[in-house]
C-alpha cells in the first residue's frame, strides 16, 4: 500500500490557479485602460476650464475699461452721446459698436469662445445684454478610441 493510491492530482488545482490568472490579468488590462481614458478626460477637462477662464478674464478686463471710461461721463452728468463717446475710446481690439450696443467677441485656439454684448444707456451705464460661451467642435485632436467594435456600426 505504498505509493499509487496517495498521489496528489495537480491537475484541477492548476487549472483554476490559470484560470485566477486569467482573470486578474484581464482586470489589469481593464484598469489600465480606464485609468488612462480618465486621465485624457481630465487633460481635456482641464483645458476647456482654461480656456474658458482665460476668455472670461479678457470679458472680465474689457467690461471694467468700459466702465472705467464712463466713470467721468457719470460722475459729470453727461448724456448718452458724452458716454458713447468715452466707450469709443474705451473698446478693445476687435469689438463693435453699433448704436448704444457693443459686441465683443473673445476666442482661444482650442474653439472657446465667449461673445458679450453690452447695451449703453442713456445715465453713462450699461447693461449686460448677452454673456454667452460656446465651443467650436473640431475634431483634429488625438482621439482616445477604447473599443471600435461592430456595436458602434450601427
Amino acid at each position: 500500500m505504498s505509493g499509487s493510491n496517495s498521489s496528489v492530482r495537480i491537475g484541477p488545482i492548476s487549472l483554476f490557479t490559470l484560470v485566477i490568472i486569467l482573470c486578474l490579468a484581464v482586470m489589469a488590462v481593464l484598469s489600465a485602460t480606464t485609468a488612462q481614458a480618465t486621465y485624457s478626460a481630465a487633460e481635456k477637462q482641464a483645458l476647456f476650464t482654461d480656456d474658458t477662464y482665460a476668455n472670461e478674464r479678457s470679458a472680465q478686463s474689457a467690461v471694467a475699461a468700459i466702465d472705467a471710461a464712463l466713470e467721468p461721463v457719470r460722475a459729470a452728468d453727461g448724456d448718452l452721446d458724452a458716454a458713447l463717446a468715452a466707450v469709443d475710446k474705451a473698446l478693445p481690439s476687435g469689438a463693435q459698436r453699433d448704436g448704444v450696443t457693443v459686441h465683443m467677441t473673445f476666442t482661444t485656439p482650442s474653439g472657446r469662445t465667449l461673445d458679450v454684448e453690452l447695451t449703453i444707456t442713456a445715465h453713462a451705464t450699461y447693461e449686460i445684454s448677452q454673456w454667452k460661451a460656446t465651443t467650436q467642435w473640431t475634431n483634429d485632436g488625438p482621439s482616445a478610441t477604447l473599443w471600435s467594435g461592430a456595436a458602434q456600426t450601427r
